[in-house]
């Protein structure tokens, strides 16, 4: 079977984040997703305008059922919203910890709009020496580390037990993108590249799937970052825009993918 990557996301309706982002990064990857929906969002391309979380009872019954069927191989955490949600997700796991977890910390959406409540943070950071690797941008990383300086928020992080974070540099000034990967608090790896003109919906959670995706199928991290970086590079250059003015959807799977 192709491999498979449990994703636990939000619906996002407009398809441009969450769990269709998801579906569509890990099928053109050639990998197959089973997704569990964290919650259900109110939102457009544009913003978030409230949610719905799942109840936690009917995530872990799902969880159960995909896990004793299908050959998971990696899982993808996206929007999880409550520090219920979280340890219900780690439960869920708990006879699967070989299994490696990309934890996207999505506390609100790049457009606006919050999709967490106020006792996620603490809950995700007890959480972090269960992940292989999080896939913070520097907003969500300085919240999480609740700290301003960026390096000191990584520093946090991997002192709260962050084996490995890849640091999305999409919301700092400048007209070069950099991303950094840190692992066991050091430097590991930079990239940088021209950034592109707009906003997108749902790249945060493109790039976390194919992560995942890419971990699954037996890449090491290295390789997987480089290929899910490229992955988004691709979407985000062909990606669609609704309506003048408004964030941009990436465009997932089609020849630029191929």
């Amino acid at each position: 079977m192709r491999p498979v990557t449990l994703c636990f996301s939000g619906l996002d309706p407009s398809g441009g984040a969450g769990l269709q982002a998801d579906i569509e990064t890990i099928a053109a990857l050639g990998g197959h997703a089973a997704v569990i929906a964290t919650a259900l969002t109110i939102q457009d391309s544009q913003r978030v305008h409230g949610f719905r979380l799942t109840d936690p009872a009917l995530m872990r019954e799902q969880a159960a059922c995909v896990l004793a069927d299908l050959p998971v191989a990696a899982i993808k955490l996206g929007m999880l919203g409550s520090a219920e949600a979280v340890r219900c997700v780690f439960d869920s796991l708990a006879g699967h910890r070989h299994l490696p977890v990309v934890m996207d910390p999505v506390l609100a959406a790049n457009s606006g709009g919050s999709l967490a409540r106020d006792d996620l943070r603490q809950a995700m950071l007890a959480a972090l020496p269960l992940t292989a690797a999080i896939t913070p941008n520097t907003l969500e990383a300085r919240r999480l580390a609740d700290c301003d300086d960026l390096d000191e928020a990584v520093a946090r992080l991997s002192a709260a037990g962050a084996r490995a974070i890849w640091l999305k540099g999409g919301h700092e000034p400048g007209d070069v993108l950099i991303n950094r990967l840190y692992e066991q608090g050091r430097l590991s790896l930079e990239t940088r590249q021209p950034r592109l003109p707009g906003e997108f919906h749902g790249s945060g959670c493109t790039l976390a799937a194919a992560l995942a995706a890419l971990i699954a199928a037996g890449h090491d991290l290295h390789a997987a970052v480089a290929g899910s970086e490229s992955f988004v590079r691709n979407a985000l250059l062909a990606a669609d825009r609704p309506h003048a003015g408004g964030q941009l959807l990436p465009r997932r799977i089609g020849p630029e993918q191929r």
